[in-house]
């Protein structure tokens, strides 16, 4: 017969009534710590022991539930985390003041017991800055089903350049890049002014563009609206680096995510301003807003050349929609050409040129505040060419950040003194680590060899491997004949090359195998689990791609390019000729141009 259960003891019952009212306690508590979360936060910053025991008391009721918030959370700020203005209390009009600078973004996401404070809420939108000084500012759900309401929050743009209250975005570690690069470019180092010191000097008017292309292309146009801002005495207003048919998102990056654009105001003296600085916009918006972004957009007039824009129906940049701008085109009485001009000379003295006033007391200038064309790429003439490079393209540097992550990578693959870094965020900060010298290739493919002439063999078109390796046993001869009349003793070894490529066919990257080369691979084991096999195997998986976006490992392989001793390019390329310039310029780097 089955046994009667055990008569209760009245420590039993104590032990039971006890667990529950732990429990009812528990829960009581834990209601305590959400209100603390979402209420006490906006009021204060909760001490460092008050904190302690509330993030123990959540982790052990509520696991499950943390982690759940946590991932809610973390994709939230992903998705809708951008800088924050200055509140209207801390900005002030006037030709001569800027806004209180502010610290961005850092690269983690702040997590779920991170302290902050409510800076400003309004239905539309909520700022909150956390206890190491970011801020974020999150778009609600509101934002997006109200554009007139959300323009109204959002201000004008040309409201902003008047009153010169743009603010800080440049990004962590590139403050003090021109103390920590090397070359003649960098001995101006001592110059420790800030930002927005800096940008107090800048010229009142301003001068913008529209950014088309890959972002090779648009870094030439980039180089020919810095030009065209200097002979003008305008201050560049720089657009993102911009989605194209490389790189497919949203929005785009700031220029100065990898760009030291400090240290090329002053050693070019062309001032440089970014949308980023004074417009705030969604980065990642859903739907409602992308299929319907002109509804949230204000109005920006520009002056079409090259034939580019003389509606907004031909224009395919992704530019606009991020920055919410509705383009509209105006073709100066001037202009014979009806905006078709390439001539750089033209734009600047005629599509540019400010109108004149004629008065009782004579001819006076009336310069507009912002002048836009929508295609500095195509402009062309009158030696412009030297002038891009000698007055733009070399002080234009990539910042210490981004340095230092290439550093990480070449720890990696050359197994160098340092060890044990991935290609990620650097531990030291500090760029330009002593490395053993290498090889760089450039080798394009993919849409490169869509371009090729009909009827016109690929062989006869691109650059063959075996061609490159005969280049490769070129350096090498040179390399061992100096060291015959060198008074090195030791045994001359080969170069390890490294491989930039977009190339996926696996006969072909077996042929760079066999050579005994190093494909650069931004991804992760993870993301080839479903690749096809027979893939080359003396590949490095850097987890670029997966740690840090899209935009991170075609910029990585740009700052790659320059760091080799040896570039192999390809003379159809503008990324391989971009790099031979900054390898040469910069480092005295040789380059060969296939």
């Amino acid at each position: 017969m089955p046994s009667s259960p055990r008569p209760r003891t009245s420590a039993t019952r104590f032990a039971i009534g006890k667990a529950i009212l732990l429990v009812g306690v528990s829960f009581a508590t834990l209601a305590l710590v959400h209100l603390n979360l979402s209420v006490n936060l906006h009021h204060r910053n909760l001490g460092p022991t008050e904190l302690e025991e509330q993030k123990q008391l959540y982790q052990e009721l509520q696991q499950q539930q943390k982690e759940q918030e946590q991932q809610q959370q973390q994709q939230q700020q992903q998705h809708y985390h951008q800088y924050q203005p200055p509140s209207s209390q801390q900005q002030h009009g006037g030709q001569n003041n800027t806004a209180t600078p502010l610290t961005p973004p850092s690269q983690t996401t702040p997590g779920p017991f991170a302290t902050f404070t409510i800076l400003a809420e309004t239905d539309l939108t909520r700022t909150v800055q956390y206890d190491d000084g970011v801020q974020h500012k999150i778009f609600k759900d509101q934002f997006f089903k109200h554009p007139e309401a959300a323009k109204q929050e959002m201000g004008s743009f040309l409201d902003r350049l008047a009153t010169r209250s743009w603010w800080n975005v440049v990004p962590t570690g590139s403050q003090s890049d021109d103390e920590e690069q090397g070359g003649d470019d960098g001995e101006e180092g001592g110059d420790d002014e800030d930002h927005l010191s800096l940008m107090a000097k800048a010229p009142g008017r301003f001068f913008t563009y529209l950014p088309l292309g890959g972002g090779n292309n648009q870094f030439t146009a980039l180089q020919k609206a810095a030009l065209l801002a200097k002979d003008m005495n305008r201050t560049l207003l720089l657009p993102p680096i911009s989605p194209n048919q490389h790189v497919k998102t949203w929005a785009g990056p700031a220029y100065s995510e990898f760009y030291n654009l400090d240290q090329f105001i002053r050693l070019s003296g062309i001032y440089v301003l970014e949308w980023h600085a004074i417009k705030q916009t969604p980065s990642d918006p859903p739907k409602s807003l992308t299929r319907h972004w002109e509804d949230f957009s204000e109005e920006l007039v520009c002056i079409p050349n090259g034939g580019v824009g003389l509606s907004n129906q031909s224009l395919f940049d992704r530019f606009r929609p991020q920055f919410l701008l509705k383009y509209r085109p105006h073709i100066p009485r001037e202009d014979v050409t009806y905006g078709k001009s390439t001539d750089y000379a033209y734009a600047k003295n005629v599509l540019l040129k400010d109108e004149v006033d004629v008065g009782a007391s004579g001819p006076s200038p009336l310069p507009e505040l912002l002048k836009c064309l929508s295609c500095p790429y195509f402009l062309g003439g009158g030696g412009l060419g030297s002038r891009l490079w000698s007055e733009v393209g070399v002080h234009l540097r990539f910042n210490t950040r981004i340095e230092a992550m290439v550093d990480d990578i070449l720890d990696t693959l050359l197994s160098s003194a340092t060890k044990g870094r991935g290609g990620g965020e650097s531990v030291s900060r500090i760029p330009f680590r002593p490395h053993p010298e290498f090889i760089i290739v450039h080798l394009r493919r993919g849409d490169i060899v869509k371009k090729c002439p009909a009827g016109v063999a690929e062989v006869d078109c691109v650059v063959q491997i075996e061609t490159i390796a005969e280049k490769v046993d070129e350096i090498e001869k040179k390399r061992r004949i100096k060291a015959l009349k060198g008074a090195e003793k030791d045994k001359v070894a080969r170069l390890p090359v490294l491989v930039a490529t977009n190339e996926k066919r696996v006969e072909e990257l077996d042929k760079i195998e066999k050579l005994g080369w190093i494909l650069l691979d931004h991804g992760d084991k993870s993301e080839d689990e479903d690749k096809e096999e027979g893939s080359a195997t003396n590949m490095r998986k850097l987890g670029t791609f997966a740690k840090y976006g899209p935009w991170y490992p075609p910029m990585l392989d740009a700052v790659l390019l320059t760091r080799g001793n040896y570039m192999i390019g390809m003379k159809s390329s503008r990324m391989s000729a971009l790099a031979g310039q900054r390898g040469h310029a910069w480092y005295g780097h040789e380059t060969m141009l296939l």
